[in-house]
């Protein structure tokens, strides 16, 4: 994502280089209209023919003249990043002057200069945020226009079109990027390629078409994940590995970062992304990942990689001399996620055991029988019982923990907050019978599959690649009820929740809240709670 909160300005402009024109979509803060307004040279050009004139677009060294489409006022278009809460944006109209120009041109310029506002000085008159793109390929991230600035299109090849400045330039740099995610129950390769690279591998039936259909985009999907399944080969642990599932979608890289696309939209076959997801399961974090690169896009010898684990993300490089990629886990601090037993002791009849019952008995009856003897026989009498008193103490402290039981408050509190982390952790688990296993410790056998299926019904949360996203910490828990049951030891919880999860998918990190509320029946065993069923009631997902 864009560091730079230019999607903050007040004012915006969206260039786009086409084939033989410039369209510029400038969008003017109410307050800063004036700005954009060049002089009345006395000619009777009205105040709308003014508008937005000062903006320069040149061709190599020919500045273009431009025609006015669209100007009106209209609400500001909504532009929000990941990083966009990072800048607070200043004070800004809700309305904006909408201008849409064009800037036509002949051939193919080499350079292709825009310039803002500027004083005599070259200061710019307005704070200016841009984004362009070079024939629907994103060439910036959200930045600001501040000063004359020149773009290098590449008329071959778009993907590699690019600004003299380089601050100047997008996230996605690379035509092929892959990432490798070391995850407690899966390893995730992803890779972002470009169907104009895919094609360089494989033969596709599509002739000299140059848009794609939905049938052809489906087809497509497919025969990527059949050709990628065998290809950059993984070994875990030294053993080789092949994937479980392969995930393709269709993708589009832009100022906002990466978008899923619906394969109903028709398809540019020159521009055309697609986003790879390959899950090999594990059951724990493994010692050592070893990547075989074996695709090379044509010219490119360097494939950028991102290398994450739970300490974080380090980025490296394939090489074709060199393309073997190796992780090793040097965690030291880190805890294999495991369900636990739920034990909670609560306020409830005394259980007192028979032996230390025996013994309090015998020392009332050495008591009793004290009162009525003579001073000697009382000694006696009396040293038995406090013996048997003092036995009746230990004996009960014994099997009784010297911690008193929680309050029932606290208690039903406590159970339920031990569940709820027990559940968070059992949704890392990619496969059923994983799952159904780590469930043991708190869910009995009869009663795992329900729980399961409405933990998969309720509580998940995809990412855009199809990828799960796991639960960082739950905060938030309010048990709003905790009630008895039909049966003895049975209660049901009404509670509700919030769980922050993250989940990544091609280099990206997403967080997200995500507030629940719920029914947990629950029964005792001893001092031991197990999750009988679980009904999910509502899901809200926050910031």
């Amino acid at each position: 994502m864009s560091p730079y909160g230019g999607e903050t300005a007040p004012n915006f402009v969206e260039l786009s280089v086409q084939p033989d024109h410039v369209r510029v979509i400038l969008e003017v803060d109410l307050s800063d209209y004036p700005i954009f307004v060049v002089p009345d040279d006395g000619s009777g050009t009205s105040l709308a023919e003014r508008t937005g004139q000062n903006i320069q677009v040149w061709a190599d060294d020919v500045e273009l003249s431009n025609t006015t489409n669209t100007i009106d006022v209209r609400p500001r278009i909504s532009r929000q990043t990941a990083a966009s809460a990072q800048y607070q944006p200043r004070p800004r109209s809700e309305n904006v002057v909408y201008v849409d120009m064009e800037f036509p041109f002949d051939g193919k310029p080499e350079r292709i200069t825009f310039i803002p506002p500027l004083s005599p000085d070259e200061i710019p008159l307005a704070s200016l945020g841009v984004v362009a793109e070079h024939m629907g390929v994103p060439v910036t991230d959200y930045r600001y226009l501040s000063q004359a600035e020149t773009m290098l299109p590449d008329w071959d090849d778009p993907w590699f079109s690019k600004f003299e400045n380089p601050n100047l330039t997008r996230h996605h740099k690379s035509p092929m990027m892959s990432f490798l995610a070391m995850e407690p129950r899966v390893v995730r390769h992803e890779i972002i390629l470009r169907l104009k690279d895919y094609e360089t591998w494989a033969e596709l039936d599509f002739g000299d078409a140059d848009r794609l259909t939905r049938d052809d985009v489906i087809k497509i999907k497919s025969d990527v994940s059949d050709f990628f399944e065998t290809r950059n080969p993984l070994a875990v642990d030294g053993k080789p590995m092949k994937p479980e599932t392969v995930q393709v979608s269709r993708i589009k890289v832009g100022a906002e970062g990466l978008r899923v696309l619906p394969d109903q939209a028709e398809a540019n076959r020159k521009t055309m992304l697609l986003g790879v997801v390959l899950s090999y399961p594990v059951s724990t974090l493994p010692n050592r990942i070893d990547l075989a690169w074996e695709l090379f896009p044509v010219g490119l010898d360097v494939i950028p990689i991102t290398l994450s684990d739970p300490a974080g993300a380090v980025p490296s490089q394939i090489y074709a001399s060199d393309p073997v990629v190796s992780w090793n886990n040097y965690l030291t601090t880190w805890t294999n996620p495991k369900t636990s037993p739920v034990v909670v002791k609560v306020a409830a009849a005394t259980q007192v055991p028979s032996l230390a019952f025996g013994l309090g008995f015998l020392c009332l009856i050495c008591a009793y029988f004290s009162l009525q003897r003579t001073n000697g026989q009382r000694l006696i009498l009396l040293g038995l019982t406090g013996a048997f008193g003092a036995a009746a103490i230990v004996t009960y402290s014994l099997n009784n923990p010297s911690s008193a039981p929680e309050s029932d408050e606290i208690a039903s509190r406590q159970i339920v907050e031990g569940l709820v982390a027990n559940i968070g952790t059992t949704m890392l688990e990619t496969r059923d019978d994983s799952a159904l296993a780590a469930m043991e410790p708190y869910v009995e056998a009869t009663n795992r599959v329900k729980v399961q299926a409405e933990m998969r019904r309720g509580l998940s949360v995809t990412l855009p690649s199809g990828a799960m996203a796991r639960v960082e910490a739950i905060s938030d828990l309010n048990v709003e009820s905790f009630t008895p049951g039909e049966e003895r030891n049975r209660h049901q919880a009404l509670a509700s929740w919030t769980a922050r999860v993250s989940g990544g998918h091609w280099g990206h990190l997403h967080r997200q809240a995500v507030s629940y509320r719920g029914l947990l029946d629950v029964s005792r065993h001893g001092d031991h709670w197990m999750l009988d069923d679980l009904t999910i009631i509502s899901a809200k997902t926050g910031g």
